[in-house]
């Protein structure tokens, strides 16, 4: 709103998009055309109670931002090239704010954790981590 010459980020998750605070929060960022804001989602349909779409559905997630006035963009989160686009494409983004959905499975590359509610807050065991470690490794030499 003081026209400063910064750019805002702000990380979301889409767990907080059930909440009433983020949607008059993008309401007035799309209202007051902030084009020096860019936010971004983990968007890997996961809070600490399950499924986002099992506690509180927020899907069409990138179109609801779309009609509340944002130029919005969906990425792939674990693709680093994407990533980077992304955040390219939002820094050019004039007369309103701008959302990247990224696309993330959490514990991504970990077979016991990928896509596992339980780990969304829960720490590994020494030996889980280890194995999580291991198989990190394997996951990152196969990409």
């Amino acid at each position: 709103l003081d026209n400063a010459d910064w750019t805002v980020y702000v990380a979301m998750s889409d767990g907080e998009c059930q909440e009433g605070m983020t949607w008059e929060a993008a309401m007035s960022a799309a209202h007051f055309g902030l084009d020096n804001l860019v936010a971004f989602i983990d968007r890997n349909d996961i809070q600490i109670d399950g499924h986002t779409r099992d506690v509180m559905n927020v899907d069409p997630l990138a179109d609801k931002f779309e009609k509340f006035g944002w130029a919005v963009r969906t990425a792939a989160g674990h693709d680093l090239v994407e990533i980077d686009e992304a955040f390219a494409w939002a820094r050019e983004v004039r007369d309103q704010p701008a959302m990247i959905v990224f696309e993330t499975v959490l514990g991504k590359g970990i077979s016991f954790m990928e896509d596992q509610a339980k780990w969304h807050g829960v720490p590994p065991t020494r030996d889980q981590e280890a194995e999580a470690l291991a198989e990190l490794d394997t996951y990152r030499s196969s990409i």
